[in-house]
């Protein structure tokens, strides 16, 4: 079957286009926001008091507690289960109290998991929940919990990873394993089914692509410039690092680097999910 699309070579170099024309047009900026500038603007817009109580599941080292701490006066608990996130934590949180007390008072992280929280039924405004939930095997159980722990009419605010159809079984195959990714939470379909399932409202989606990676290129960080000259390396390379890192190590690593630079290319479309309980 003959794809519809398909020219002959006289149409594709017979009928040439202004390429100066196409290539300035590419060149100009599109002004893309970036990402902690968008959540946190989507935090602004709930209205939310100071002193209005804060979950940050999968809080890591604790920054963007500090964050919502700092900028909104919040009383944030976070819960992480990775030891050595915790303990570097707890550091973050010391030297925080002797620069920043009051922030810094109202700042907890606790050891804990999305699928079990301890907080009381109703007794959250917002929950923050930022490129964690990759990792949730039970997505059904964790949405769950977000409702049973959220007051009525509170949010949550759920940054999440999906993939698209450019990104192949076989890609995928590859990719989430080293990196600890369960496959099927990077299905927005079956993301959106967890969501609803267990009560909760989709009240917005916000489909980023690959705008906040622009938006690295543009202040000039590069992230996935690098990225992309270090996946050139790994590939032509391979064998050298697997001899060094080992072959878990340079796995994980190619992962990540694809992480940001599929996201330019369309094969992962990061999206912000405001949710209502």
């Amino acid at each position: 079957m003959t794809d519809s699309r398909m020219r002959s070579i006289h149409d594709v170099y017979g009928d040439p286009f202004d390429d100066e024309e196409v290539e300035a047009a590419l060149d100009e900026s599109l002004s893309p926001r970036g990402l902690n500038e968008l959540l946190f603007d989507l935090v602004e817009e709930t209205g939310l008091p100071p002193g209005s109580t804060v979950l940050d599941v999968g809080a890591r080292e604790g920054r963007y507690s500090v964050e919502l701490s700092r900028r909104f006066g919040f009383n944030v608990r976070g819960v992480e289960p990775v030891r050595r996130h915790l303990d570097n934590a707890a550091r973050a949180l010391a030297a925080l109290a002797v620069e920043e007390p009051e922030t810094a008072a109202r700042v907890r992280i606790d050891e804990g998991v999305a699928e079990k929280l301890i907080d009381p039924s109703g007794s959250v405004d917002l929950i923050w929940c930022r490129d964690v939930l990759i990792h949730v095997e039970d997505l059904e159980t964790a949405f769950a919990e977000f409702r049973r722990v959220l007051k009525p009419g509170g949010h949550a605010l759920v940054f999440q990873m999906t993939a698209t159809d450019w990104l192949s079984p076989a890609e995928a195959a590859f990719m989430w394993p080293p990196a600890g990714i369960h496959a099927a939470n990077l299905d927005p379909r079956r993301f959106e089914a967890a969501i609803t399932g267990a009560g909760l409202g989709i009240v917005r989606c916000v489909e980023l692509h690959g705008e906040a990676r622009e938006r690295l290129e543009e202040d000039g960080v590069a992230a996935s410039s690098k990225q992309l000259l270090r996946v050139s390396r790994m590939l032509r390379n391979r064998a050298a690092y697997e001899e060094r890192f080992g072959t878990l190590v340079y796995e994980y690593v190619l992962t990540d680097c694809l992480w940001g630079v599929y996201q330019m290319i369309g094969k992962l479309n990061p999206r912000i999910y405001v949710l209502s309980a």
